[in-house]
């Protein structure tokens, strides 16, 4: 009886992971008509399809224009810009040495895809690259080693950092690169009742070094675009967020031929990197548990993995045991080899990097060849003293002439 309760438990629990749906997927025809007003699209090497926004400062970065906010689904960026709905919230942003800021798009959704830096006097963010992906069960990882340019970061002291228009008070250029090597890198993303949480650093903190209590914002989602402007601006504290609901992305989803521009200069983006990959003609989102990354940090290269395919085989072998059972033993011996071979194929292609030696691991230096110190007399004299001596022996014999010539003078 115990074992059925066990059995029925953990069928419950698979049942309601996969339950957990994410939210429809966003096309990048929806997207390109969305943006097409503010930006060009751009086709880079293959079938990479990018954006770049019009008339934005030269000093201009990501997340720069705008305010945090503190909410439900953790720090929320609440952007003054009028494309900050689709990629502050969808995709990646890149700095491309010969584009610039480009924007890479994705079909899941949150409230804010940055990486955090700070210490006792300043906070700082920083967009996080294509080659960065969230799990479920792990958070965020990257498919190369990566760590932003001290130039990608936004500073600011403790005291604006939620206070709107962060851009005016943003650490130049000069200190920046000061106060990026003298900070703690945070990352901290996780998944809370079917919904994605920027935890960032940890509120608490924040409002001791700011030095007053941060609220938190009530999170208002849309899935009209029109009221999405009209709520917008008469919401007051309260923030409004623009998620596509089904009907707009099926109105959106063919608007005819798509002007993209032919990019003409080679990216410094590695194509076969990007994990925030999303297909023009696929409108279905990604679900992140499909993306099939294990806690060794290796992804499944498998991509036909049904995530329903173990709880059926459970099911089966639960109704027959004695035909089902060694099938599922001899599926999972399979599995195993299959993913000891993706991770040898994948040390193999992985770069070779140095990593540096534990002090004890590191080689001694030799020993250096001491030679014997001289140990001091202390039963010679010294020779300043022997000349004191001398000199006293000397004062006395003129001191005794003196006086003996003195006497016979005297007679």
């Amino acid at each position: 009886m115990k074992t059925k309760i066990i059995i029925a438990a953990i069928i419950f629990f698979f049942a309601l992971q996969l339950d957990a749906k994410p939210d429809p997927g966003i096309s990048i025809n929806f997207f390109y008509s969305a943006l097409r007003p503010y930006g060009e699209w751009i086709q880079l090497d293959g079938d990479l399809v990018v954006w770049r926004p019009f008339r934005v400062a030269a000093q201009w970065r990501p997340y720069s224009v705008g305010r945090w906010a503190w909410t439900e689904d953790g720090w929320y960026w609440d952007s003054d810009e009028p494309f900050g709905w689709a990629t502050y919230h969808y995709g990646r942003w890149y700095y491309d040495d010969y584009y610039g800021w480009i924007w890479v798009p994705d079909n899941q959704w949150g409230p804010a895809w940055v990486e955090w830096r700070y210490n006792d006097d300043y906070i700082g963010w920083a967009p996080l690259p294509p080659y960065a992906s969230f799990s479920i069960d792990f958070g965020i990882h990257f498919s190369i080693g990566w760590r932003s340019h001290y130039r990608y970061w936004n500073f600011v002291d403790y005291g604006h950092f939620c206070g709107h228009r962060v851009n005016y008070y943003l650490v130049n250029e000069y200190r920046t690169s000061r106060i990026f090597d003298n900070t703690r890198y945070r990352n901290n993303y996780y998944y809370d009742r079917d919904r994605i949480v920027n935890g960032g650093v940890d509120r608490a903190f924040v409002e001791r070094r700011a030095g007053s209590r941060i609220a938190q914002r009530d999170l208002r989602t849309v899935d009209n675009y029109g009221d999405y402007g009209k709520y917008r601006s008469n919401e007051g504290n309260r923030i409004v967020s623009y998620r596509p609901s089904e009907r707009e992305l099926t109105s959106g989803r063919d608007r005819g031929n798509l002007e993209i521009k032919r990019g003409n200069g080679r990216t410094t983006l590695e194509r076969d990197k990007i994990v925030t990959r999303m297909d023009q003609g696929d409108n279905r989102a990604i679900d992140p548990r499909e993306r099939s990354i294990r806690r060794d940090g290796f992804e499944n290269r498998d991509q036909n993995i049904n995530p329903n395919r173990d709880l059926n085989m459970r099911r089966d072998a639960e109704r027959n045991p004695s035909t089902n059972r060694n099938e599922l033993r001899n599926q999972d011996r399979m599995e195993r080899q299959q993913n000891n071979q993706i991770q040898r194929e994948v040390l193999r292609e992985r770069p070779q990097v140095y990593e540096r030696p534990r002090s004890n691991d590191r080689p001694q230096a030799p020993e250096r060849m001491t030679q014997p110190q001289r140990q001091p007399n202390y039963d010679r004299p010294s020779p300043r003293s022997e000349r004191s001596d001398r000199n006293v022996e000397r004062s006395q014999g003129r001191s005794e002439r003196g006086s003996d010539r003195s006497a016979e003078k005297r007679r």
